[in-house]
């Protein structure tokens, strides 16, 4: 699973993509951003099914399906070949009536997350932003692409269940990607710095953490921490020692350093992804002093020093 933060900032770094203008909806029935985002599941569920008795189903969802759809795919960053079709859909079909489940599931939770994220950002622009819900090949859960101005998040549906199993906090989940969006409204010059020091990282992944943490009080820790069950089960000794290691590279911009701590291939000491855990705690902290919409707007000087002061703090074990 890419980490969402990496992907995020080497999106941003590269050139501007166009966005293709929607299709899909005209086809499916479901007219643009209807719902508040656009939902290209509808046609792949008619292609799915249409391909069950073909010869090479592969070749069969490629041509009704991703061939039609390539446009939005390239602008998310995907070139859905045939072969690797091939090589997704049976792992696809082991899975597939949870997809269909939470796909199913998704307009209500979309709709009550959109309403909760108003009250708490009322000045989000959320038409610079919007959501293309598909099946993304186990590409992705969550991907932001940047284009035309906009930067879109492309939810993968099968990336759902692969990354977070059979039931994902789909409320959790929307909440810590539209705060990512509402971070690069506020602080567009921060979310498009390509190479980032480990303290601005921190705090962009530990503040998206929280904040889907406050609006969702009765969401257990393990899906506010991605799913991860090592960093949900990390114990006190743990998190000071990340705590240290973070605050002795706070201000590297080496990418070995920004992998150990936010990568989920990390091998070591620590759990993967041990920034996200220190994060979400020194973000905990910020935020008994600051209300949410004035969590993004602290930057530069102040947010670093603040930082370092939490991580030592947490690294002695102090509350």
């Amino acid at each position: 699973m890419p980490t969402r933060r990496s992907l995020l900032l080497a999106a941003l770094a590269g050139t501007v993509l166009q966005l293709p203008a929607l299709r899909a909806g005209a086809s499916s029935g479901n007219p643009p951003m209807a719902a508040g985002y656009i939902d290209l599941m509808p046609d792949f569920w008619n292609a799915y099914t249409q391909a069950e008795g073909a010869a090479d189903r592969a070749q069969a969802l490629q041509d009704s399906f991703f061939a039609p759809h390539h446009e939005i795919y390239a602008a998310a960053g995907l070139k859905p070949r045939t072969e690797r079709i091939a090589r997704w859909l049976p792992d696809f079909d082991v899975m597939a009536a949870d997809v269909r489940r939470i796909v199913a599931d998704f307009p209500a939770i979309h709709a009550a997350h959109t309403r909760r994220f108003a009250e708490a950002f009322p000045d989000f622009d959320r038409t610079r932003a919007p959501i293309y819900l598909l099946p993304s090949l186990f590409a992705f859960d969550g991907h932001l692409e940047p284009g035309d101005g906009q930067l879109p998040l492309f939810i993968g549906a099968d990336g759902l269940v692969r990354y977070h199993g059979t039931s994902p906090d789909l409320a959790v989940f929307l909440d810590h990607e539209s705060f990512h969006l509402y971070q690069s409204q506020i602080a567009p010059e921060v979310m498009l710095d390509p190479a980032p020091p480990v303290y601005v990282m921190l705090w962009t992944e530990g503040a998206a953490s929280y904040v889907s943490e406050r609006l969702n009080p009765d969401a257990a820790l393990l899906h506010v921490l991605l799913d991860d069950v090592h960093l949900a089960g990390a114990n006190a000794a743990t998190r000071r020692e990340l705590a240290a290691a973070i605050l002795a590279v706070l201000d590297s911009t080496r990418e070995a350093d920004a992998l150990r701590f936010f990568s989920a291939g990390a091998t070591g000491p620590w759990p993967a992804r041990g920034a996200y855990l220190v994060g979400l705690e020194v973000a905990r902290r910020i935020g008994r002093d600051l209300p949410l919409a004035q969590l993004p707007r602290l930057q530069g000087a102040a947010l670093r020093g603040r930082l370092a002061r939490e991580l030592a703090a947490l690294a002695a074990g102090e509350d």
